[in-house]
């Protein structure tokens, strides 16, 4: 990845972008809140449905494919309290149910734990300088999710998190600040 250093220098100027009144800033809790249920009352058979859930916050139509049954390994992701066990779990994924495509699928991963798994979009690929052809690929999720982690400590992480619970009153995790500042840099 290609990562442009000035991303995280400017992260300061995401702050401003958390808008309560926006529909992706707003329904973020939410939509964990429903994950949680779901997992809690159906447990891997949950796994689609949650997958549903994202992709109504996406503006594209889900295709879950049941060809190869993975909603028992994609549920592990719940379980998961670090980056290798994100990883391991990836490791198990053999292709994402959800379109075959693993922007769905981090976005499905994330909010059934979002301490562990970032999302990846095109934003997010454009400015750490990944092509398109690139996004669908494995490896790649992986790598990033890796370059999420490696700055979960970094002093702009604390700033956004207490952004989000000041402007839209509630809390992020770190790897999901560090996400929402490289979505909003791919924005601006």
């Amino acid at each position: 990845m290609f990562f442009k250093e000035h991303v995280f220098v400017n992260a300061r100027k995401s702050l401003d972008l958390i808008d309560p009144s926006n529909h992706y800033i707003r329904s973020y809790p939410e939509l964990l809140e429903a994950t949680q249920c779901l997992v809690e009352r159906y447990g891997e058979k949950a796994v689609p449905m949650v997958a549903h859930l994202v992709y109504g916050w996406m503006p594209k139509i889900l295709s879950y494919s049941r060809d190869k049954y993975q909603d028992d390994v994609i549920i592990k992701a719940v379980e998961c309290r670090s980056r290798d066990d994100a990883l391991q779990v990836l490791d198990q994924v053999d292709y994402p149910p959800t379109n075959n495509a693993w922007v769905g699928m981090s976005k499905t991963l994330h909010f059934l734990n979002p301490e562990v798994f970032p999302i990846w979009d095109s934003k997010v690929a454009a400015v750490l300088g990944v092509p398109s052809t690139k996004m669908g690929v494995k490896e790649v999720y992986k790598s990033y999710t890796g370059f999420v982690f490696e700055h979960i400590e970094d002093s702009f992480v604390e700033e956004v998190i207490a952004g989000f619970e000041e402007r839209a009153g509630y809390k992020i995790s770190k790897v999901r600040a560090v996400e929402f500042v490289l979505f909003i840099a791919g924005e601006v």
